[in-house]
């Protein structure tokens, strides 16, 4: 099955408190989202990516000072860290596009103003692949007995000052953890208990 990330992803929305400032979906898309965005926007924990799993949704947020970035997916073949990769690659376009600080040391503001980045959305997740922003690395897991290949960012990986990086990946009722270098090699996997 090939990616469409155009169509694949349900929804894209920058939020500032209760109001939301801009929101893609993709074409005919009428579905509504607005509980869930209510649940991310009572997190206040400022530059974390956060993750929630709804019915059959994947969702990513992140708070940057005043304002909440999310994706979501149905799509279970994408994985958190490309819902990540776009998020940041929106957050990048979105702050190059706007003077937020500006737009927002306004009383009221028009989500119109942002109607435009439509466009900016279109072209990242349409060239998404060709940006470079994730490198597949490829896992074994001998619980299943199975090679993986999970989507590491780029970012998680190059902006790091100690290696190997951990990072779980969770599959088939199970997850391993897997120590991955500055080169994107697989340096140890072992299986990791999970609670929750």
């Amino acid at each position: 099955m090939s990616l469409n990330y155009e169509t694949d992803i349900s929804f894209i929305n920058i939020s500032h408190g209760d109001s939301t400032l801009f929101e893609y979906k993709p074409p005919a898309s009428f579905k509504s989202f607005s509980l869930d965005l209510n649940v991310i926007k009572q997190n206040k924990i400022n530059d974390i990516f956060f993750h929630l799993n709804r019915g059959n949704s994947k969702i990513v947020y992140i708070r940057k000072d005043n304002l909440v970035y999310s994706i979501a997916t149905e799509v279970e073949k994408i994985q958190f860290q490309v819902l990540e990769a776009i998020i940041e690659q929106v957050i990048k376009e979105f702050n190059a596009t706007f003077e937020i600080d500006i737009i927002l040391s306004y009383s009221t503001i028009s989500p119109s103003i942002f109607t435009a980045f439509k466009d900016e959305v279109v072209k990242i997740l349409v060239d998404f692949d060709s940006l470079e922003l994730i490198k597949k690395v490829a896992v074994f897991c001998r619980i299943c007995d199975t090679t993986h290949f999970i989507h590491v960012k780029r970012s998680f990986i190059d902006n790091k000052d100690a290696y190997p990086i951990p990072l779980v990946y969770t599959h088939l009722g199970h997850s391993i953890m897997c120590y991955i270098d500055k080169n994107y090699q697989v340096r140890g996997v072992e299986l990791v208990h999970i609670t929750g």
